[in-house]
C-alpha cells in the first residue's frame, strides 16, 4: 500500500485516503497549493503503459469490479503514459477492497490543478519585441531565418482563439498552423462546481485568454509583434473551462488525457503553463511529463508565481525528469495604453494596469468626469458605499484596505461607470482579477499619477479619455528576476527551475471578444517563450537534435544574472541557469553533460560525495568522495565541431546562498541572502562555494567530434553555520577556445546547489516560537490547557493546527492515550507528498478535527467511534530524504493531555457528514493567498 522511497510512478502526489465523501466531487485543500477532488481516485495497474499487458489487465480489473459489486463511474482510461484508470468511488469503505485486487498496483486521491495565474500588467502595445533583442530571437529570425518550420508544439492550456488575425484566423486548413487540437472539458467545465467534462473537437477559447495569450507568444505572425517560432505547426489541447464556473480549476485525469493526445499527435514540442500541486517529483503529472521526455517530446512548464512565499514553492508537473521548468525575468519596456488627464493646470498621459479577465474595457472616447469621493466610513479607500450617486462619472480611489472588488462594486453601486485605483506603492501593481458581478471597467495607476489627479482636483474638475494611443516607459526592472517566479529547490534538493526567460509585462494575442491584445505576467509567459526556443534549436538542427541535448542547449548557453544591486549571481534556485539566449543556444559548438548538479547535503560524505543514494543530478556515475565539505563530480565535455580541437580551462562563479531561517532561527518567506546583498567585497572569498577542474588538469585540449570526462571538485562554503539551514550554489564558467581560423570563443555555464549541514535532520513542523502545532475547541484561537475536560458532539468539537516550514513525504495525525499507544488516526490523519504552508492568512496553517470519528488504519477507510477517555495527539512528520518506514525519521510532537468526558459523534460510517461539509477549509487549507 504504502510506496518505497523511490517508487517510479506509483507514487501520489498527495495521498488523504478515504477523503471524507461528505459532498460529491467537493474540492478539498493541502498546504503548497494542492487541492483534491474528493471522491476521485487514479487506479493504477501492474503492467507498463504501451505495453502488452494494458488490455489485458483492464479488461480484468471490471471483471474484479464487477464481481465484488463495488459501485464505481469510470472517468477516464489510460493505456499511453499511464496504466490504469480515472473513477468516481461512492463508497470510500471499497477502496481497501479496490487496492487488494489482484490487477491494481495502488491508488491515489485525484488532484486539480489551477493554471498558472497570470499577473496582468500594463495593457502593452508591442513590447515582446523589445524581449526579443534581449534573447536572440530577432537575431535568430534575421540572420539564420529561423522560425519554428516544420516543428510540432503542443498547447496544453485554455485552448485558443484561433480566429485571431494574427495566429492565422483558421482552424485545420490547408496552411493553417492549427493542425491538432481538442477541447477535453467544454465552457462550462470547472473541476468543483462542474466536474463532469463535456468534450468536444473545437478548442476555441473565447471566454478565458491565457492559452491565446500563451499560443501567441509561441507562433504570433502579425503586423504588431512576432512570437518566438512563428512558423511552427500548432496542436492546442483545452483543459480549463471559462472563468466564474467556480474554483477555475481542473482534474490531473483530464489533463493526463491531454498529455496522451498530444503524444498521439507526435508533438515535437509540449508547452504547459499551469502549476502547482506538491511541488514533488513523484507527482502523476510530473512522472507523465517525464515519460514525454523519455519518449522524445520536450517538456516546458512554468515554475510558478509563488515567490513571495520563498523556497520550495516550484510545482509540478515542471518537477518531471528532465522537464524543463522555467523561471520569468522582467521585460525591458513597458508600452501601455495610455490614459489622458485633463486638468487646470495642464494635461498628463499616464499608464495604467486592467485585471486580465475583465470584460469590460477601460474606453472613454470623449472626455469623462472624474471624482475623488469619500465613502461612508469618511476614507477615499471606496470600502464602504457611498451616500451620493455619481452617474457618468469615474471614482479615483486609492489601494488598500479591501479587494479590488469591493472598490469596483461599491463604486458601481453609487452609479459609476468606471474606477480607477491609484496604488500605495510606487510601483505600478496590477489587480489579478475581477468579479463576473463587476460591470464597470477597472484600472491601476502608480501612486504619483494618483496623487498627481488629487492635486488637479483641488484647483478644479478634472477629465479623463482612454482610447487606443500609447504611452512608453522603460521598465525599470527589466531584465531582473520578476518579484513572483517561484523557488526551488525540489523538497529531495532537486535543481528547480532549469532556466528563466522574459515573463514580466508579455505583450500577446487575447480572444477577440476580450479586446485581441493585453500584456500579462507570469511564469506562464516565460514558458511558451522556452518552448518556441526549443522549436527554433529543433529547426536548427533539422529535428535531428535529442531532448536532452535540446535541454543542455538551452541550458548552458544561458547567462546567469547577478543579485538586484549586487554583483554576485543569483542563487540557481532562484533563476537556475540563468535568462536564456537562443543565439547562443544554436550557435553552441561544445555542450557538457549534465547541465547542472546537485550536490546533496554536506554533513553526510556519502551523499554529498556521491549523489546515488537519492538519485540526484549525476546519479549512475562513478563518484568519488572528497575531503569534509568537498564533492567530486564527473562531467563529460563534448565538441562538437567537426574539424576543430577545443581549449577548455573552467572558472568558477560564486553565488547567493539562500536560507529560510533567520539568524535567531525564525522563520522568513524572503530568503535570508547571503553574502547580503552589496556586503559581498566584506566576505572572503575562501569562504564562498569554489570549485576547480581535479583532471585532467588544465588547459583541456579536446578532439574535433571527441569528449573528455573531467573531474570538478566543488567545496562548500565554509562562512556558513549548519544550524541556519542555508542552500549553496555557484556556477561553472566553461571557457572555451577552438582553433578554427576565426578564433571562435564561447563560454557554457553549469550551475550547482547544495545543502549545508545535515538535511535528513531537518524539523519539518514550525518551531514552538510560532505557537504551533496546538489542539483548541473548534473556533476558538486558544490553545487547551493541560488536562482540559471537553465533550465532543454535533456543536463542539477540537481542532489540530500545525504548519510544515518543510514539504514532508508522510505526516500522521493520531489520537494516543497515556502510554502513548495509538487509538486510532483523525480524519485527514495521514497525507502523503505534502509541500510547506506558505504565509496568507488562509495557507498558514493546516487543520485536522477531532469530531469522535477515528480511524484504524491509514487509509481511512476502517472508521469507528471515539470513547470517553484522556488522549492527546501524536503528529509525526517525516523529514527529507528519510524512509517512512524507519520510526526514527519522523519529527514527532506531542499535545498537552486533554479528557474527553462524552462522545456524541456523527453516523461513524459516513465518513463525511453535513458536519465536516462545513468545515472542508478548516481541515486542511490551501497555501495560495485568496
Amino acid at each position: 500500500m504504502h510506496a518505497p522511497a523511490l517508487l517510479f510512478l506509483a507514487v501520489p502526489s498527495l495521498l488523504v485516503y478515504g477523503a471524507p465523501l461528505h459532498q460529491k466531487n467537493a474540492v478539498l485543500r493541502a498546504p503548497g497549493s494542492t487541492s483534491i477532488q474528493s471522491g476521485a481516485y487514479f487506479v493504477e495497474f501492474h503492467g507498463e503503459p504501451a505495453s502488452p499487458e494494458c488490455d489485458y489487465e483492464h479488461e480484468q480489473f471490471f471483471q474484479e469490479v464487477k464481481s465484488a459489486g463495488i459501485d464505481l463511474h469510470t472517468r477516464n482510461a489510460f493505456k499511453r503514459l499511464f496504466n490504469g484508470v480515472a473513477i468516481d468511488l461512492p463508497n470510500v469503505r471499497n477502496l481497501e477492497q479496490l487496492e487488494s485486487m489482484p490487477t491494481v498496483r495502488r491508488t491515489w486521491p485525484m488532484q486539480v490543478r489551477t493554471r498558472s495565474a497570470a499577473i496582468p500588467s500594463a495593457n502593452v502595445s508591442p513590447n515582446l519585441m523589445y524581449a526579443h533583442e534581449h534573447t536572440g530571437v530577432s537575431k535568430v529570425h534575421a540572420e539564420l531565418g529561423l522560425t519554428g518550420q516544420g516543428v510540432k508544439v503542443g498547447v496544453i492550456d485554455t485552448g485558443v482563439d484561433y480566429m485571431h488575425p494574427d495566429l492565422g484566423a483558421c482552424w485545420k486548413t490547408p496552411g493553417c498552423p492549427f493542425q491538432y487540437g481538442y477541447d477535453f472539458v467544454g465552457d462550462g467545465y470547472d473541476s468543483g462546481s462542474m466536474p463532469h467534462p463535456v468534450p468536444d473537437p473545437d478548442p476555441r477559447d473565447t471566454c478565458d485568454g491565457h492559452g491565446t495569450h500563451v499560443t501567441g507568444i509561441i507562433a504570433a505572425h502579425g503586423s504588431r509583434f512576432s512570437g518566438v517560432a512563428p512558423n511552427v505547426t500548432l496542436g492546442i489541447y483545452r483543459i480549463f473551462g471559462c472563468p466564474g464556473n467556480g474554483t477555475g480549476q481542473s482534474a490531473d485525469d483530464v489533463i493526463l488525457k491531454a498529455m496522451e493526445a498530444a503524444h498521439a499527435d507526435k508533438m515535437d514540442v509540449i508547452n504547459m503553463s499551469f502549476g502547482g500541486g506538491s511541488g514533488w517529483s513523484e507527482d502523476p503529472l510530473s512522472v507523465a511529463a517525464s515519460r514525454l521526455v523519455r519518449d522524445g517530446i520536450v517538456m516546458v512548464a512554468s515554475a510558478g508565481n509563488d515567490g513571495a512565499n520563498g523556497l520550495y514553492t516550484s510545482g509540478s508537473p515542471g518537477l518531471g525528469v528532465g522537464v524543463i521548468n522555467v523561471a520569468s525575468f522582467e521585460n525591458w519596456m513597458i508600452t501601455s495604453l495610455k490614459i489622458d488627464i485633463f486638468g487646470k493646470n495642464g494635461n498628463y498621459s499616464i499608464v495604467h494596469s486592467s485585471p486580465g479577465n475583465s470584460k469590460f474595457r477601460f474606453v472613454f472616447d470623449t472626455p469623462t468626469p472624474v471624482v475623488a469621493p469619500i465613502d461612508s466610513s469618511g476614507s477615499i479607500n471606496g470600502c464602504a458605499p457611498y451616500k451620493d450617486r455619481y452617474e457618468q462619472q469615474i471614482l479615483l480611489v486609492r489601494r488598500g484596505n479591501c479587494t479590488f472588488v469591493d472598490k469596483a462594486a461599491y463604486a458601481q453601486d453609487a452609479g459609476a461607470i468606471g474606477i480607477v485605483v491609484y496604488n500605495n506603492e510606487p510601483d505600478l501593481m496590477s489587480p489579478t482579477s475581477v468579479s463576473p458581478n463587476v460591470t464597470i471597467p477597472l484600472v491601476v495607476i502608480k501612486s504619483d499619477d494618483g496623487q498627481m489627479i488629487l492635486s488637479e482636483l483641488g484647483y478644479g474638475p478634472v477629465t479623463l479619455t482612454a482610447t487606443n494611443g500609447t504611452v512608453s516607459t522603460s521598465n525599470p526592472a527589466g531584465g531582473q528576476i520578476s518579484k513572483f517566479s517561484s523557488w526551488g529547490p525540489d523538497p529531495e534538493l532537486h535543481q528547480s527551475p532549469a532556466v528563466g526567460a522574459p515573463g514580466g509585462h508579455i505583450f500577446s494575442t487575447f480572444p477577440l471578444d476580450l479586446g485581441g491584445y493585453t500584456s500579462l505576467s507570469g511564469t506562464s509567459m516565460a514558458s511558451p517563450y522556452v518552448a518556441g526556443m526549443a522549436a527554433l534549436i529543433l529547426q536548427a538542427r533539422s529535428k535531428n537534435a535529442s531532448v536532452d541535448e535540446v535541454r543542455r542547449l538551452l541550458l548552458e548557453s544561458a547567462h546567469p544574472k547577478p543579485e538586484v544591486n549586487g554583483t554576485i549571481p543569483m542563487s540557481p534556485l532562484r533563476q537556475g541557469s540563468g535568462l536564456a539566449d537562443i543565439w547562443d543556444s544554436v550557435s553552441l559548438m561544445a555542450t557538457v553533460d549534465p547541465p547542472q548538479l546537485s550536490l546533496n547535503y554536506t554533513s553526510n560524505r556519502d551523499s554529498f560525495g556521491s549523489p546515488a543514494s537519492f538519485g540526484l543530478d549525476g546519479a549512475g556515475q562513478s563518484q568519488q568522495r572528497g575531503a569534509a565539505d568537498e564533492a567530486i563530480r564527473k562531467l563529460t565535455l563534448f565538441n562538437h565541431s567537426p574539424s576543430s580541437f577545443m581549449t577548455c580551462t573552467m572558472t568558477n562563479l560564486a553565488a547567493s546562498s539562500v536560507s529560510s531561517f533567520m539568524a535567531n532561527g525564525s522563520f522568513a518567506a524572503v530568503p535570508r541572502v547571503w553574502p547580503e546583498t552589496g556586503g559581498a567585497d566584506a566576505v572572503a572569498a575562501d569562504t564562498q562555494p569554489h570549485a576547480f577542474i581535479e583532471s585532467p588538469g588544465l588547459p583541456i585540449r579536446v578532439a574535433p567530434g571527441a569528449s573528455q570526462v573531467v573531474e570538478v571538485r566543488i567545496k562548500a562554503p565554509s562562512g556558513l553555520r549548519d544550524e541556519d539551514r542555508w542552500l549553496f550554489g555557484g556556477y561553472l564558467r566553461f571557457n572555451l577556445l577552438w582553433d578554427d581560423q576565426a578564433g571562435t570563443a564561447q563560454t557554457l555555464h553549469v550551475p550547482y546547489t547544495g545543502f549545508v549541514g545535515d538535511y535528513t535532520k531537518l524539523d519539518v513542523l514550525s518551531v514552538p516560537e510560532e505557537g504551533l502545532p496546538f489542539v483548541s475547541l473548534k473556533g476558538s484561537p486558544d490553545a487547551l490547557d493541560d488536562n482540559a475536560h471537553v465533550a465532543i458532539d454535533g456543536e463542539h468539537k477540537l481542532a489540530v493546527h500545525y504548519r510544515l516550514e518543510h514539504p514532508t513525504r508522510a505526516i500522521k495525525l493520531r489520537l494516543v492515550d497515556d502510554a502513548n499507544a495509538t487509538v486510532g488516526y483523525l480524519p485527514y490523519g495521514y497525507i502523503e507528498y505534502l509541500g510547506r504552508n506558505y504565509q496568507s492568512v488562509r495557507g498558514r496553517f493546516s487543520n485536522s478535527t477531532i469530531n469522535g470519528t477515528l480511524y484504524h488504519d491509514a487509509d481511512l477507510t476502517m472508521p469507528f467511534e471515539t470513547q470517553p477517555g484522556a488522549y492527546r495527539v501524536r503528529i509525526d512528520a517525516l523529514r527529507p530524504l528519510r524512509d517512512p518506514n524507519d520510526p526514527e525519521g519522523y519529527q514527532i510532537w506531542h499535545s498537552p493531555r486533554f479528557i474527553i468526558d462524552s462522545v456524541s459523534p456523527p453516523n461513524p460510517f459516513a465518513a463525511a457528514n453535513a458536519d465536516e461539509a462545513e468545515s472542508i477549509d478548516d481541515v486542511v487549507r490551501n497555501g495560495e493567498s485568496m
